[in-house]
């Protein structure tokens, strides 16, 4: 088995995982716009780093390899408290077949906690009907693993020597300095939310998944 590395250069970001990039690819093709790693926010058990912003639809998103441990669950709900908004998990690495997406799953906090409010399935129909059949078929196409990840010029080699054996501290200075200028970049040009954004926000609105639709409850 190929040893994964541990830097992935994407949009202009330096993405921490394989599995990050896939759903860097899967937001791409169902045309949601994002940040990554743009806010890093105090809480009272230390600092937390979302993965993914959506302005768009208003939503942080944070990656795991598996089902968050309830110290997770604990900081996305401090996180939430804090800055007034919402923090979806997007657990396991996306994979498709002919029958669409798997080997993934979402978890949202509603009025009554956590729950799997939305499969993959339910999301690319949801592209699928808002957006066109084309775009839910861009979306298995995203996470259809290739073997070009893992060819890379040798200059990011390089790098990804001297970010494993740098000091932590100066590893996560490089690249929350690699990742701010890339936000900024891309909020340059920002684009108008798509038809996708609209659906997803009314479909999470649906769901009692506000803040204020909470506090208002």
């Amino acid at each position: 088995m190929r040893e994964r590395r541990a830097i992935y250069h994407h949009n202009g970001y330096r993405l921490r995982s394989y599995t990050e990039l896939m759903w860097a690819r899967l937001l791409e093709a169902s045309g949601v716009f994002y940040l990554y790693e743009p806010d890093l926010v105090r809480v009272d058990e230390g600092y937390y780093l979302p993965d993914f912003w959506l302005p768009n639809v208003g939503i942080y998103l944070e990656v795991k390899g598996k089902e968050p441990t309830a110290e997770e669950i604990q900081k996305a709900d401090a996180v939430m408290a804090r800055t007034g908004k919402e923090v979806m998990f997007l657990i396991g690495l996306p994979e498709s077949d002919r029958g669409g997406l798997f080997n993934c799953a979402f978890l949202m906090r509603g009025a009554n906690g956590w729950h799997h409010n939305i499969s993959p399935i339910d999301l690319q129909c949801l592209v699928r009907d808002h957006a066109s059949p084309e775009a839910a078929a861009r979306m298995s196409l995203s996470v259809q693993k290739d073997d070009m990840d893992y060819v890379r010029p040798i200059g990011e080699i390089m790098e990804e020597m001297f970010l494993v054996r740098a000091d932590r501290s100066d590893m996560e200075r490089v690249l929350r300095e690699n990742h701010a200028d890339a936000n900024a970049q891309r909020l340059a040009v920002m684009p108008e939310p798509t038809v996708c954004e609209n659906a997803l926000k009314s479909f999470l609105d649906r769901q009692i998944f506000r803040t204020s639709q909470r506090g208002a409850a």
